[in-house]
């Protein structure tokens, strides 16, 4: 055997330590337990609860028009400053027809208006009721220049709620009417002095107002056609702002309704003047300043 270099001898001590090394990281000695109190418990998840979040509620929108139990209609704000006054020209010599669907309508009783009543507030005395106020506009009208027909036909009948279907064809007996006026005088209640008079230079007039028919029937197609109620409250419109212009206690807001009052025929105007506690003195007073409205909205 040949004796080793000191090289040689130092690799083969290197070799022996590696292995004996290896060796020792080998036994099978147990792993020592953890101890009881360094053993961490098992974590539980916490659930939260909550609710999921409440939608915003929409506002219930509000309708263009409000019916009340009378059938007197409120148009929304937004819907009525839609409306404002207008001319209503025409290239001709106008053309009115005056007529009433409730021609018996009368006035209070006075000792310079005394009359048989019919019932109480009517009369079929031409001379005290709404026929005498409608002479009274045929005559101021035509001091103006329009071309007037006064029809006085009684069409009330037996049965005064179907009135409008007869004075319909009593309108429709005319052609080429331009402007038409159902007069009226509206019902009271009331007893003594008439709060619906005021005294302009202690003279008396009575309030008048219009009524507006939007068509607006209890079942689809009752009333067909129906009426352009917007031309006809513009229209209405119109004359009440010239005449509160002058004299604004005279004058009551528009009253639109359901139902048509035969306004589908063209530009018309319901026309109520006073009622049975004006007197007819009051009430033929005011006819002056309808006709004022009337030539200034058509003729100016």
């Amino acid at each position: 055997m040949k004796p080793l270099f000191p090289v040689q001898r130092k690799i083969v001590l290197l070799a022996l330590c590696f292995t004996f090394l290896f060796v020792s990281g080998c036994s099978d000695a147990p792993a020592p337990e953890p101890s009881a109190a360094n053993t961490a418990p098992a974590s539980t998840p916490i659930v939260f609860e909550t609710q999921a979040p409440t939608p915003t509620a929409s506002p219930t929108p509000v309708p263009e028009m409000i019916i009340d139990e009378d059938g007197d209609i409120t148009l929304r704000s937004d819907i009525s400053a839609q409306f404002s006054a207008a001319s209503f020209p025409f290239d001709h010599k106008p053309v009115v027809l005056i007529y009433h669907t409730h021609a018996t309508e009368s006035y209070l009783l006075t000792q310079e208006s005394k009359y048989v009543e019919t019932e109480h507030g009517r009369t079929e005395n031409a001379r005290y009721n709404v026929i005498a106020v409608g002479t009274a506009l045929q005559k101021a009208l035509e001091k103006r220049g329009f071309t007037v027909i006064h029809d006085t036909t009684d069409v009330e009948g037996e049965d005064i709620n179907s009135a409008y279907s007869r004075s319909l064809q009593v309108m429709q007996q005319y052609e080429n009417i331009d402007l038409y006026i159902d007069l009226h005088r509206n019902s009271s209640n009331q007893l003594g002095h008439s709060d619906n008079t005021i005294l302009i230079n202690n003279v008396p007039y009575a309030k008048m107002f219009f009524v507006v028919g939007t068509g607006i029937g209890t079942y689809e197609g009752e009333y067909d056609p129906l009426p352009d109620w917007k031309n006809n409250y513009t229209f209405a419109l119109s004359l009440t702002e010239v005449i509160a212009a002058k004299q604004p206690d005279l004058i009551k807001p528009i009253r639109l309704k359901v139902g048509r009052f035969n306004q589908h025929m063209g530009l018309c105007l319901l026309a109520e003047i006073g009622t049975n506690a004006d007197t007819l003195e009051a009430v033929l007073n005011t006819v002056p300043f309808l006709v004022d409205a009337i030539e200034s909205v058509c003729m100016n």
